[in-house]
């Protein structure tokens, strides 16, 4: 009998269908409170976690059997922390099991817009791991499909410090179960910040791989695994990142009990504009082996770099093998890094190599490495200086922060240095340098024959101070440009928005002491410049020759400087210098004239005085003097000065005039006076030699004014004869006068004496009368 065309069989198939459709449709619409409070005590006792479930509760039979919850939170364990909530939880069982054994198996796992909050702790543990393990032996677990639908989930790294937020996220693990066909999907959305504000960073979330859960071993691997991560937007003003992309491609491999990392191989690459910057990196990790106790990447490979409109940076990083016993801990003996700054108007090239420890996969401390490279820059355009370093440091990639403290060799000489950098787009620097010496001449451009030192029509560069943002001090034992040698030198410095002030600046500079402050103000047009000094016991010889292109003074000086100018040239300068010079000289003489020998000439050979100038005296020639003061007003690039003393034994100097800074001329005006005590210039007491400078400040012409002190002999003699004239007619009135008052009185005596003889004798009548 064909079955097909029996009537019996026919309705007999019928009612099963329609008795299976009634079971697996009718739960849908039946409320089962006995199963939900079942559920939420089950999950109490496995899991210490708490189970609430507000909705509805549904158990279905055909084509699966299967449990949907709606509206369901589950607590942190023994914690009222919400975990997860879920808007609908499915979970589905094997049906063969469960009409064989009794004993329910859970084949999938489907949950619609659930809300999760992942951690994973220090320990390299999750929160949800308790979930994973099986508690009772009344359920099994062949998990064939795990599934998120439209999900938000947080994502908090203890571990590295940082929280990943991902929203209208679909993650759907399928056919695990199967050998050949598991894989994996991703798609969402993923931020960074603080949920109660504004995003710091955010974009799109993409992904795909080959899932393989082996249920006998307990293991799941990750294969063929393709992450992109692209940003969206304007990340906050903070960051400064746009265009950002991250790949991702490798295998994992996963212990499911409890869920870890158990080894694999990876590569990263990423790129982004950050503040105008092209930033690039690939990390290859081509060995991962990690269990419960160590973790080991094996020939591990970085590479960082970066673009700009004007300069380039690439630096590479190589590790044979970095491990370590603890996961917030890891270590490689040698790590080899190679780094390239080019710019236009600098570049840098080193190569170090150190041990290396890793914390937390963001802070790595350099525990003794050695470093070796070179440094040149547009201002020292014929040469490079070497660098031979060792030293510690630490570096801080979250906060970006990098310290240093090296001592070695920087061009040959001795170094100690401690530099912290943080901030690697805007860097802020605070060092502390201590080096021996430091010649610069090697590197200085070349200059003609004949030149000086510096060219005076060259622009001045500032370009080093453009982004420059530094606090710290420096000392130099010893620093040498071309014939100038400064020892000593200390400073502090403050350099920041274009600005750099060395305060307090000092050094052995010209055989004395230099005391005072710098600064220089390049956020100015023209740019500002004002020097403060204090020179004690200095060499003036030495510092006219270097300051001033002028040989004309030695001795000891003190000099107290307050000079601003302003300036894109040294040439600018000179016209442009204003402030105060004042100076005292001890024990020097003026160089190129001998004017004690002018006014023993003048004193010996008056006779010989017409006025002509005088031929300039040899080069040996010199004025000692034991005291020099002067005091110089600077004005528009102009030194005038009116207070000019000197004491030279046996002659004294007073004067003023000016020198202009700018055209490099001197106008000056001495008076030479004798001192009276020398018997060989006794003639010339009272007199004064006037003496004038003009012409080159390194080789002016003077002309000792004769005329002048022959008309003061002339004018000396005719008023000696005047006084002597005077004198002797005084002499004469008063012998006159006094002749004239003896006759007078001779005249009077005998005009007395001619009364007495004219008077009669006395008679007895007038005679007194005696009683």
């Amino acid at each position: 009998m064909d079955w097909r065309h029996s009537r019996p069989i026919r309705i007999l198939i019928l009612l099963v269908l329609i008795l299976s459709t009634l079971v697996g449709v009718l739960p849908y619409f039946l409320s089962f409170d006995s199963v939900r409070e079942q559920i939420i005590a089950q999950v109490q006792a496995d899991t210490q976690r708490t189970m609430s479930i507000r909705g509805s509760a549904h158990v279905v039979l055909l084509p699966r059997p299967a449990i949907l919850l709606n509206d369901t939170t589950l607590s942190e364990p023994q914690n009222p922390t919400i975990f997860a909530h879920a808007e609908s939880l499915k979970v589905v069982f094997r049906l063969w099991p469960l009409i064989t054994t009794g004993k329910p198996v859970i084949h999938a796992i489907e949950v619609e817009q659930p809300e999760l909050s992942i951690v994973r702790n220090e320990n390299g543990t999750y929160n949800f791991e308790d979930l994973l393990r099986p508690h009772s032996d009344k359920v099994g677990v062949a998990l064939d499909k795990l599934s998120f639908l439209q999900a938000k989930l947080s994502w908090k790294d203890e571990f590295l410090g940082e929280t990943l937020h991902l929203s209208q996220l679909d993650l759907i693990m399928d056919q695990l179960t199967d050998p050949k066909k598991g894989n994996l999907s991703l798609q969402g959305k993923a931020s960074m910040g603080e949920k109660t504000s504004a995003p710091v960073w955010q974009g799109e979330i993409s992904g795909s791989a080959a899932m393989r859960y082996l249920e006998k071993e307990r293991t799941l691997r990750i294969a063929d695994i393709e992450l992109n991560l692209i940003q969206q937007g304007e990340s906050a003003p903070e960051l400064q990142v746009k265009d950002a992309k991250l790949s991702a491609t490798g295998n994992l491999n996963y212990s499911w009990e409890p869920l870890r990392l158990t080894g694999g191989d990876m590569k990263v690459s990423s790129s982004a504009n950050r503040a105008g910057q092209l930033w690039t990196s690939a990390l290859d990790i081509p060995e991962i082996q990690l269990t419960d106790t160590s973790l080991n990447l094996n020939r591990l490979k970085f590479d960082i770099g970066m673009k700009d409109q004007h300069s380039e940076l690439s630096a590479k990083t190589y590790i044979p093998t970095l491990g370590g016993a603890h996961r917030s801990f890891l270590r490689t003996e040698k790590a080899q890094i190679s780094l390239k700054y080019k710019s236009p108007e600098q570049n840098l090239a080193i190569q170090l190599t150190t041990p290396m420890e890793l914390y937390r996969g963001y802070l790595a401390r350099l525990a003794a490495y050695k470093l070796t490279g070179n440094y040149s820059n547009r201002s020292l355009p014929r040469g490079e200086i070497r660098l031979a370093l060792e030293g510690h440091g630490d570096l801080d990639l979250r906060n970006e922060v990098l310290s240093l403290e090296s001592r070695g060799q920087l061009d040959g000489e001795n170094i100690s240095s401690q530099i912290n950098l943080e901030n690697f787009i805007a860097p802020q620097y605070r060092v502390n340098i201590d080096l021996a010496k430091l010649d610069l001449t090697p590197y200085l451009p070349v200059v003609s024959a004949g030149a000086k030192t510096v060219d005076h029509a060259a622009a001045l560069d500032f370009w080093w101070l453009k982004n420059l943002n530094a606090i710290g001090s420096v000392k130099i034992g010893e620093l040498v440009l071309q014939n100038m040698h400064v020892d000593d030198l200390s400073m502090k410095l403050i350099a920041r928005n274009q600005r750099i002030v060395l305060d307090p600046l000092s050094a052995t500079i010209y055989e004395g002491r230099l005391n005072g402050r710098a600064e220089i103000d390049a956020s100015k047009k023209p740019v500002y410049f004002r020097l403060e000094q204090m020179l004690t016991n200095m060499n003036i010889n030495t510092l006219l020759t270097d300051v001033l292109d002028t040989s004309r003074f030695e001795g000891r000086s003190d000099i107290i400087i307050d000079v601003a100018a302003v300036g894109n040239k040294l040439a600018d300068l000179r016209h442009t210098a204003g402030g105060n010079i004042r100076m005292r000289l001890k024990q020097g003489a003026i160089r190129g004239i001998d004017i004690p020998a002018l006014l023993r000439t003048a004193s010996q050979q008056i006779k010989l005085m017409n006025g002509e100038t005088a031929p300039i005296s040899a080069k040996d020639a010199r004025t000692q003097f034991t005291a020099l003061q002067a005091t110089w007003q600077l004005k528009h690039g102009i030194a005038s000065n009116n207070d000019l003393n000197i004491s030279a034994g046996i002659l004294n100097l007073s004067g003023g005039g000016e020198i202009n800074l700018g055209s490099g001329e001197l106008n000056y005006n001495m008076k030479a006076s004798a001192n009276p005590n020398v018997p060989e210039l006794s003639g010339l007491k009272g007199l004064t030699l006037p003496i004038s400078f003009s012409g080159p400040l390194n080789a002016p012409e003077y002309k000792a004014d004769y005329t002048s002190l022959k008309a003061q002999i002339m004018a000396r003699q005719e008023a000696e004869q005047k006084a002597k004239a005077q004198a002797e007619a005084h002499k004469a009135a008063q012998e006159q006068a006094k002749a004239a008052a003896q006759r007078k009185a001779a005249e009077k005596k005998a005009a007395s004496q001619r009364n007495a003889a004219k008077k009669p004798a006395p008679t007895a009548t007038n005679k007194p009368s005696k009683k």
